[in-house]
């Protein structure tokens, strides 16, 4: 399978996760973030849905085109090796919402579900990476 089939394969995986994390496990104490449309005035959600799929899929094959790229120097090969990718690049994420949570208290429940949100989706991503290219 190409690696270009394989991370839209991928994307879309990060798009159905993502949409789970977001609409049935983190959702409490979240009310506070988003924001309603004005009284009367339709959600219009079918263009963020689509939009969301469109940078999961870029987000598919960029992940899966650095992952065949960089899977050789990894020190684990196969599944192990793809979440071990996944987790190299959640570092980064986990010290930006670690630091912000220090300074803004008010925000806290949203960093901390960004935090395990993306250490979940990059894992999962990694695994179905690893899965698809051989």
């Amino acid at each position: 399978m190409s690696w270009i089939v394989a991370g839209l394969i991928v994307g879309v995986v990060a798009w159905v996760l993502d949409f789970i994390l977001w609409t049935k496990v983190f959702t409490k104490g979240m009310e506070a973030f988003g924001t309603r449309p004005a009284e009367g005035q339709p959600a219009g959600m079918g263009p963020k849905v689509v939009g969301a799929l469109a940078l999961a899929l870029v987000f598919g094959v960029f992940f899966t085109g650095v992952y065949v790229h960089v899977r050789a120097s990894l020190w684990a090969t196969g599944v192990p090796g793809g979440m071990e990718f996944g987790s190299i690049l959640w570092l980064p994420v986990a010290f930006l919402t670690l630091g912000l949570s220090a300074w803004y208290d008010k925000v806290r429940p949203l960093l901390t579900a960004c935090f395990w949100a993306w250490f979940i989706r990059l894992n999962v991503v990694g695994i179905a990476a690893a899965l698809l290219v051989k």
